[in-house]
């Protein structure tokens, strides 16, 4: 487990982009990169130019899309429990998914985590980064066998029945995900438990940045601007392919075997950066 110094609040000058400065302005943290991609998340409703909704059943709950909101500029996922089950399930979660791909650049998104009570029963979030399967504005498959390079901004099971010290929003796991030539995963780098990152006096509950930079040697993992994961991820080594953005939540089948209490993410931002030429 990576445990970073305390004092990473959410004190990154891009976070008010919205109302100070042009996003063409907002530039990251690391040189040679320009902006090529981004969504602010205004207007009333998702851009399904740029997103389609993820739509599956897997493991404790089934996503949907009437859980996907735009409310005032902010991306929201709402994350339910059911009266009546559907599809066997009685969670559902949300979940968008780029149609654009990407290689190699800076990727960002600005959120908080959870309903704001502390209590964040079961449910896993997640902003990372894989091939995908689109028909029209929707994805259904979260394995489809085309996936070679997995990389995870960061994954928060929220809680863990195997591993009680990962119960809590504030601790999560950040690393690129090898996939093997059958679409298996064949290794985690780093491997667990090192993937792990602890912030003290961290909130997920509250605004921050999280980002990572793929480069052709490895992945740097980011939050606030600091550096809190590095995977060392070489061409040479992996097949590099390219990938979509997923913003999602679920009800993973590895959290509290109760059903989940309602809670939510937020989404300000999300901005691809390219290397510059």
């Amino acid at each position: 487990m990576v445990t970073i110094a305390s004092g990473c609040a959410d004190q990154n000058p891009r976070k008010d982009t919205h109302a100070d400065e042009s996003v063409q302005d907002a530039a990251p943290p690391v040189e040679n990169y320009v902006l090529e991609w981004h969504d602010e998340f205004e207007g009333t409703e998702l851009n399904t130019s740029k997103w389609a909704y993820r739509e599956d059943n897997k493991h404790r709950s089934i996503q949907r899309r009437e859980n996907v909101s735009i409310v005032d500029g902010v991306l929201r996922l709402d994350l339910r429990v059911l009266n009546e089950p559907i599809e066997g399930k009685t969670a559902s979660g949300a979940g968008i998914v780029s149609t654009q791909q990407f290689r190699y650049g800076y990727y960002e998104v600005r959120a908080r985590l959870g309903n704001g009570t502390g209590a964040e029963r079961g449910w896993h979030h997640s902003f990372w980064a894989m091939a995908a399967e689109l028909h029209k504005d929707t994805v259904s498959n979260t394995f489809p066998g085309i996936r070679r390079t997995g990389i995870d901004g960061f994954e928060n099971p929220t809680e863990h029945r195997f591993e009680p010290d990962l119960n809590t929003l504030n601790r999560f796991v950040q690393h690129t995900v090898v996939w093997d030539e059958q679409g298996t995963e064949s290794d985690r780098l780093p491997k667990p438990p090192e993937n792990r990152t602890l912030i003290p006096g961290f909130d997920a509950g509250e605004w921050h940045t999280y980002a990572f930079e793929w480069t052709p040697e490895r992945v740097r993992f980011y939050v606030d601007d600091q550096v809190t994961q590095i995977a060392e991820y070489p061409a040479d080594e992996h097949v590099h392919d390219a990938i979509n953005v997923w913003l999602t939540a679920i009800s993973a089948n590895w959290n509290h075997q109760g059903d989940p209490i309602p809670s939510k993410a937020d989404y300000d931002y999300f901005r691809f950066y390219k290397p510059k030429e």
